[in-house]
C-alpha cells in the first residue's frame, strides 16, 4: 500500500507533470513535492522531457488518493502504471477485490457488500495488486475472535484441511 498512516491527516499536493508541447506524463500525490520531484529526478527516465508542474493541494492524504486515481483514469498520463487502464502490467482486480484508494472513498458501499456476506479483499496499486488485508463479514469477524485471533483460527483451518 503506498498510503502513509503517520501523513493521512497532512495536507497533500496532487501534482501534474508536463511535457513542452502540453502532453500529460505523469500524475502523482505527495506531501513534499520538491523531495519528490527529486526522487523522479534521479529515478525516471522521462523526468528530462517535465517542462510544467502544476499542483493541487488537498486537505489531507486520503482524498489526495482518490482525486489521484480519479485523474489518471480520466487524463491518461503517459507514465503512470498505477491505476492507469491503458497501462501494461498490473493484473486485472478479482471480482472480490478493490483498490485501497478506492475503499477509501466509497466505504458505505464496500460495508454494505460486506454486510451481505461478501469476502473483500482489499489490494494495493502496484503491478502485483498484493492483498493487503480481507474485510469479512460479522459473523466471520466474531468466528475468528473467538477462535482466539487470526493466528489461532488459521491453524484451525489448516488442521481442518488437512483431515
Amino acid at each position: 500500500m503506498r498510503s502513509h498512516p503517520h501523513l493521512s491527516a497532512e495536507r497533500t499536493a496532487l501534482y501534474r507533470l508536463y511535457d513542452s508541447a502540453g502532453a500529460l506524463l505523469y500524475v502523482g500525490i505527495t506531501h513534499d513535492p520538491v523531495a519528490r520531484w527529486g526522487s523522479h529526478a534521479a529515478t525516471k527516465s522521462w523526468w528530462g522531457d517535465v517542462q510544467r508542474r502544476v499542483l493541487e493541494w488537498h486537505d489531507d492524504r486520503d482524498r489526495a488518493e482518490v482525486a489521484e486515481v480519479e485523474a489518471i483514469r480520466a487524463e491518461l498520463p503517459r507514465h503512470n502504471v498505477a491505476a492507469s487502464p491503458i497501462a501494461p502490467g498490473p493484473r486485472a482486480l478479482g471480482s472480490s477485490e478493490l483498490l485501497v484508494s478506492e475503499v477509501k472513498g466509497n466505504l458505505s458501499s464496500v460495508a454494505r457488500r460486506v454486510a451481505d456476506g461478501c469476502l473483500v479483499w482489499l489490494v494495493g496499486r502496484g503491478r502485483a495488486r498484493a492483498r493487503q488485508a480481507a474485510l469479512v463479514p460479522v459473523e466471520i469477524g466474531e468466528l475468528v475472535e473467538r477462535a482466539g485471533g487470526p493466528d489461532a483460527a488459521a491453524e484451525i483451518l489448516r488442521a481442518h484441511a488437512a483431515k
